[in-house]
């Protein structure tokens, strides 16, 4: 458990900066209840760039954050504690396990306690690239405009979400099917009007995708698979239709997170939360893509 002070970043005075960066729209929300439901419903989270080289046996020799100058040293030291113990399968090159490096992209997550601590946690990872391993990230080929998101956030009332979109990829780059799996609101509101929000977004959300093609890498998709099955961020505010990025890494960021959707063509974590949401924005990061960890992302 941390205290704002120990999380770094100008993050002292959490409960300000949460009343003044999510935008309270919902109509009719009581502002007495306001700070209780912040408490209860924000969450603060922010991307960890970095790389991980691991022994022939798959466990961690040595790993390193991008720009650490910007995290403050209880979380170098958290992501440090568990890193340290975690274990991949091992990478074989002609049938033999040889040392391996990959490149990671963490999700730290800090959820208010009180008004005076957080409980901070690696929530999920993605693992890409590097020795042993093909960097599976599928770019966009044609995209539409995302005016009819844009659209929607306005139909929504509310001017700034963040999407993480499940997706099925054919060999044509054509997108097969799309499960919103999650929605983070940047306004706060009523259970019943954040349900209607997050329903209107992620379909103009799918209804845009859809219409977009992918350019497919040129091995074929997983033994078995017709597909590439991934998942693709996408950050949207109010403008000119564009995706503007809601944050750079390594900074936080301040939100009312979403329920996590089931994926029928894929397994999720067991504790119900999406794994989705340490993936770099932009680009569709496949399931398969990188080593398999075989450790917990968190322990002790």
């Amino acid at each position: 458990m941390l205290s704002p002070g120990l999380l770094g970043n100008g993050m002292r005075n959490w409960k300000t900066a949460i009343a003044a960066t999510i935008v309270l729209l919902a109509p009719g929300f009581p502002s007495a209840a306001a700070n209780q439901r912040l408490i209860e419903k924000a969450e603060m989270s922010m991307l960890v760039t970095g790389g991980i080289d691991m022994r022939p046996d798959g466990s961690v020799e040595r790993y390193s954050l991008d720009h650490p100058d910007k995290l403050s040293q209880a979380i170098t030291q958290m992501i440090g504690a568990q890193v340290s113990q975690w274990r991949f399968e091992p990478t074989n090159v002609d049938g033999k396990p040889v040392a391996a490096h990959t490149n990671i992209s963490l999700r730290i997550v800090a959820k208010p306690v009180d008004e005076q601590n957080f409980n901070v946690r690696i929530q999920s990872a993605s693992f890409s690239g590097g020795s042993g391993a093909k960097d599976e990230r599928i770019s966009v080929a044609k995209k539409t405009s995302l005016a009819p998101m844009v659209r929607a956030l306005m139909s929504a009332g509310t001017d700034a979400a963040e999407l993480y979109l499940a997706l099925k990829i054919g060999k044509d780059g054509q997108v097969l099917d799309a499960v919103v799996e999650q929605v983070n609101l940047y306004a706060l509101g009523d259970e019943g009007w954040m349900a209607q929000a997050r329903k209107i977004l992620g379909k103009s959300a799918v209804y845009s995708v859809r219409q977009w093609t992918f350019a497919v890498p040129a091995h074929e998709p997983p033994e078995g698979e017709e597909y590439w099955s991934g998942t693709l961020p996408i950050s949207f505010q109010m403008g000119d239709g564009s995706s503007p990025d809601l944050q750079e890494d390594e900074e936080w960021r301040m939100y009312i997170p979403g329920p996590c959707a089931p994926v029928p063509w894929r397994m999720h974590d067991k504790d119900g939360r999406c794994g989705g949401d340490a993936a770099p924005e932009g680009v569709l990061t496949l399931d398969s893509s990188g080593p398999k960890l075989l450790t917990p992302l968190m322990q002790g």
